[in-house]
């Protein structure tokens, strides 16, 4: 449903030495996705990683300073989902969208891969600047909802589109990672309504 992110810009953290192998790069990120999906990041290890990479932890460590980074960018490079809805109306590509979300997360297990990546970023500058822009990233297909909105009309200058979003992602973080209710398509409805009714539409 989103635009993949770009990789995690790791220049700076690069020692001196050989160029890096491609195939070691996604034989790492490969690992740690497959991990992730085994027993989330509480139970994930850069020994474990690198023994499922069949590579050296120095590797490892050469190419990300901490788990939490090459977590990160192993989400960030994970597959696109489908595109933008383009349903020609505001409310139906909003309530499409919301009902997505509803029907690929609603049910599902909460996972700590989130959770994690937050508590580590209030202690890391570099970390917390990687997750704000995977998370804007991961929101591109909401702003691009909103973008068409725009240019039918539905939407003027005077609707701060970044807000719209920041009310309808928050909605689901909150119940998501927080009060543990269930974000069902029912409330996806009914969260579209209060926003466009905020907003005027």
């Amino acid at each position: 449903m989103v635009v993949v992110a770009d990789p995690i810009d790791d220049t700076s953290a690069r020692r001196p030495g050989r160029p890096r192998d491609a195939s070691v790069d996604q034989a790492v990120l490969d690992a740690t996705t497959e991990l992730l999906a085994d027993g989330g990041i509480s139970g994930l290890s850069m020994d474990l990683v690198a023994k499922r990479a069949g590579v050296g932890k120095a590797t490892i460590y050469r190419r990300w300073e901490s788990k939490e980074e090459l977590v990160l960018d192993a989400m960030s490079v994970s597959p696109p989902g489908v595109p933008p809805p383009d349903t020609g109306a505001l409310r139906s590509d909003l309530l499409a969208y919301t009902t997505s979300l509803a029907r690929k997360f609603g049910s599902a297990p909460t996972s700590d891969i989130l959770p994690h990546l937050i508590e580590a970023a209030c202690y890391d500058e570099r970390l917390r600047k990687s997750l704000h822009d995977y998370t804007r990233t991961r929101q591109q297909t909401l702003r691009t909802i909103l973008h068409h909105a725009y240019d039918r009309g539905e939407l003027t200058d005077e609707d701060d589109r970044e807000l719209i979003v920041d009310m309808v992602m928050g909605a689901f973080f909150y119940r998501r990672l927080m009060s543990g209710d269930p974000f069902t398509p029912r409330v996806a409805a009914r969260l579209v309504d209060v926003v466009l009714r905020q907003v005027g539409v």
